[in-house]
């Protein structure tokens, strides 16, 4: 694969100098590329060779660093030719697609429901249970959707359209009947909801942040002279973050007093009251998240890279590098150990956090750029979209992938196949057992 290309190489140099008897992990990246390599016409053998790697990683005695990539890449390559749509030319995990660009994913209060937008002007919503059924159209319009937000408690969807207002949508079939804002025409840079609160933040064309309510007076909390991509707010003290155009990181601290914060004097003046900038240098900020901890954001940028900011001291951690463009959508799973990005190279990346060494898993299956991603409530799954139009879902663990194999095979690796793929001085085991 294109993204995997320099892993490859190094590999295939260790093989070249492997002995006779081989390390287990040596067998099981050599089994991981067999498998990789195998053509599609033949999707029992390549995924029979796939699982067999699987068992004998699992078995433990494996270098980790990157033999879990090379695992992962080939039950899920495998698995691409078991149940392939023909007829539709759907591999297993394209869901379906919009009629243009999907511009965004999210999850309301029910874990087997998600949305997405595009710039089709329409936001469906998807059963996760039922990956090919015709999903619902719950907001139409001729108008660009940029992106869409979900308040906390799952119960309205925010539209936030491009160069235009938002649409305020109601998840349930009957709403309540204090949401009485349905669509605000004020034009805006971006905008989120108030966690815990019936409230919204926006991002005025001309710099206001201005908090608005259901029932409530609208209130500007802050001004910006910066183009903001997107707004954060931190769930445990209120303090909004905005990642901007000119690659500075603005927040406003409550009590909210409104500031400007012109660009040629944020290093000089970088906290006055509640506001304070920092730049992170000249890439465009274009994502973040805040961790399930609430100690650490998380920002993408566009060189490419990864921000990973320390929240109580104000202060950077460390920088992840790989993406090999723009990262334009961020989410950490809900334990917070792992770390979702998506790029326009392409591809989207699972990080795990709790080991720097690590190399990501890469889902690199859409065709164009990859604008958006989501984990699942329980963290097991990964749903992105892209410029392709398809919406693909993902398993996080690979023992899915390697499950569904012996499901949908009813054979194992013959011992001719045993002997051509493992290795004659390995002793022969029925790779489905069960």
């Amino acid at each position: 694969m294109r993204s995997l290309l320099t892993t490859t190489l190094l590999i295939l140099s260790i093989y070249s100098n492997a002995q006779k008897n081989p390390t287990t992990t040596e067998l099981v990246m050599s089994m991981s590329q067999r498998s990789l390599v195998m053509p599609g016409y033949l999707p029992d053998l390549k995924a029979l060779i796939a699982r067999q790697a699987y068992e004998f990683w699992k078995e433990g005695n494996v270098e980790p660093y990157v033999s879990h990539l090379n695992v992962y890449q080939a039950l899920y390559e495998a698995n691409k030719y078991l149940g392939y749509d023909s007829v539709r030319n759907m591999a297993y995990n394209q869901v379906g697609m919009h009629s243009n660009t999907v511009t965004s994913v999210v999850f309301g209060s029910d874990p087997n429901f998600y949305y997405s937008s595009s710039t089709d002007g329409k936001v469906l919503k998807w059963d996760l249970t039922s990956p090919r059924s015709i999903p619902e159209t719950i907001y139409e319009s001729d108008k660009i959707v940029q992106s869409i937000e979900m308040s906390n408690d799952g119960k309205v969807l925010m539209a936030i359209l491009y160069q235009e207002g938002l649409a305020l949508i109601s998840t349930e079939k009957n709403p309540h009947e204090d949401i009485k804002v349905l669509e605000d025409p004020q034009p805006v840079q971006t905008a989120t909801f108030i966690p815990g609160e019936r409230k919204y933040l926006t991002v005025a064309k001309s710099g206001e942040l201005i908090l608005k309510g259901f029932n409530t007076k609208s209130e500007q909390v802050g001004k910006t002279a910066l183009k903001i991509n997107q707004l954060k707010v931190d769930e445990q003290d209120g303090t909004i973050y905005a990642g901007t155009e000119e690659g500075v990181l603005e927040a406003w601290e409550k009590p909210y007093q409104v500031k400007e914060s012109p660009i040629e004097d944020i290093m000089e003046n970088w906290r006055q009251q509640s506001y304070f900038g920092y730049k992170l240098g000249s890439f465009s900020i274009n994502c973040l998240d805040i961790s399930p901890s609430g100690d650490i954001l998380a920002i993408g940028r566009d060189r490419g890279d990864i921000v990973l900011w320390d929240i109580p001291k104000k202060q950077l951690i460390r920088i992840i590098s790989g993406h090999q463009s723009t990262v334009t959508d961020i989410q950490f799973n809900p334990k917070g150990d792992l770390l979702l990005t998506t790029s326009r190279d392409g591809t989207a990346r699972i990080w795990d956090l709790t080991d720097s060494r690590k190399l990501p898993i890469i889902l690199d299956d859409h065709d164009e750029w990859v604008f958006t991603g989501s984990f699942n409530p329980s963290g097991t799954q990964v749903i992105t979209g892209g410029g392709d139009e398809y919406i693909r879902t993902w398993p996080v663990d690979p023992s899915y992938l390697a499950f569904r194999i012996c499901a949908m095979i009813n054979r194992n690796l013959t011992q001719e196949e045993w002997d051509e793929f493992v290795g004659r001085d390995i002793p022969y085991s029925m790779t489905c057992s069960d």
